[in-house]
């Protein structure tokens, strides 16, 4: 039995961070779901028809994925599966098989579908149609966080508990294991099989396809931004060939989505003013989920970013990344010639309310760290050396030997060998 008090506890927890409408919304969805997902199970799926969707839109893995030659050459009939009618129309203008979760086409389409393909959870697609499908999860960062059922901090630690049963309920997707998993490296894989609780057999060790725009040559990143990206992507990477350099503060997000940035001290106008005088820009990017109260738009050297574009096609033109906890760490330093300046101003806090930790921060998270913003600015103006002698070790824990593929598309084949 599901106590009264939890029931309540559960249901408020959720309009505190949804909602009303979106919870009543949810309710709804939850009761001509379960029908519909019972049913997924009897449809005839296509073994050569696959279904790709991302929770954040059109970003990250899963957009890479299905713009790699490999994929747009192939003989599988391949629909992308989108969360919003909105994020249809900018798709289709990149990619025309895009349809929204609840057409008619797009649940045609993925309850037909032997092959989903998603980068947080099936619900990227639509959970309720997936019955009888192969999952494939290629996830959104390899890091030292504790996440999914081996999380004990946070929400995370609270939904994932074994006798949460409104959860299970309330958000099934989260308990289902995938088919296949991509990992990066041995370390990876046995964390995401602790972390899922699936065997390391099903985990694939190959490159996340969201990185490997950092080996491409110059010309080559060029034509793909101006031939797939958004305007505001093509916008921001010509104001920002006008800099000599370029910071990019990628912060991880909080659970309680406070405005956390107020709380590391940064004064921007002093920040604008020291970026003035070197001809630099200062790139805010924040996760959807984090607040910030700051005018970012009045200082002429600091730049907030669209939290929706995908940043990556861009990350190749800055010059130092400033981060904290967050998994960008680890892709960003796959490009050696770049620098990371570590900003961890809430440590003590963050590994207590938000997420624990899998692996020590000091030892697999190496390089030059600033815990004040009078420390973050000494760097900024005096130029002073960022030097990582861990950043070979580093590669080689959470990348392992990915990096020597010679383009093989190993989790291709294994997708291959599902169906």
């Amino acid at each position: 039995m599901v106590r009264q008090g939890n029931v309540f506890a559960f249901v408020f927890s959720m309009i505190k961070r949804r909602g009303i409408k979106e919870v009543v919304l949810k309710n709804v969805e939850i009761l001509l779901g379960y029908p519909l997902y019972f049913f997924s199970f009897l449809c005839i799926r296509n073994n050569n028809k696959w279904v790709i969707g991302s929770e954040n839109g059109f970003v990250g893995n899963c957009k890479f994925f299905l713009l790699d030659d490999s994929i747009k050459n192939s003989e599988k009939s391949i629909y992308w599966i989108s969360l919003s009618r909105k994020d249809v129309k900018k798709v289709r203008n990149i990619f025309p098989q895009a349809y929204y979760k609840w057409s008619l086409k797009g649940i045609y389409h993925s309850l037909t579908a032997k092959v989903y393909i998603y980068s947080h959870y099936t619900i990227d697609i639509n959970f309720w149609t997936s019955g009888g499908a192969k999952k494939v999860n290629l996830w959104h960062g390899v890091g030292i966080k504790n996440i999914e059922f081996k999380t004990h901090v946070g929400n995370a630690g609270k939904i994932y508990r074994e006798k949460n049963i409104l959860a299970r309920i309330y958000m099934p997707h989260l308990f289902k294991r995938p088919d296949l998993m991509l990992s990066t490296s041995p370390m990876m894989t046995k964390h995401f099989s602790e972390c899922f609780r699936i065997t390391e057999q099903i985990c694939v060790e190959d490159m996340y396809p969201r990185c490997k725009p950092f080996f491409w040559k110059r010309e080559k990143l060029k034509e793909f931004i101006y031939k797939n990206e958004s305007f505001a992507v093509r916008e921001l990477y010509e104001k920002m060939l006008k800099y000599n350099q370029i910071y990019l503060y990628m912060p991880t997000w909080r659970e309680d989505r406070s405005d956390f940035i107020k709380i590391s001290g940064i004064d921007f106008e002093v920040l604008n003013s020291s970026l003035r005088k070197k001809q630099a820009l200062f790139l805010l990017k924040l996760h959807p989920a984090t607040n910030l109260n700051v005018d970012i738009s009045k200082y002429s050297n600091v730049l907030m970013v669209d939290k929706n574009i995908d940043i990556y096609p861009l990350l190749p033109v800055t010059d130092i990344l400033i981060t904290d906890y967050s998994s960008i760490y680890y892709d960003y330093i796959l490009m050696k010639e770049k620098h990371i300046l570590l900003f961890p101003f809430d440590y003590s806090d963050y590994i207590s309310k938000d997420r624990d930790l899998a692996f020590d921060f000091d030892k697999y998270t190496p390089g030059v760290r600033a815990y004040t913003f009078r420390e973050l600015l000494d760097y900024i103006e005096n130029q002073i050396p960022i030097i990582n002698d861990d950043k070979e070790w580093i590669i080689n824990q959470f990348w392992g030997n990915v990096l020597t593929l010679d383009n093989k598309n190993i989790l291709l084949e294994r997708i291959n060998l599902l169906t």
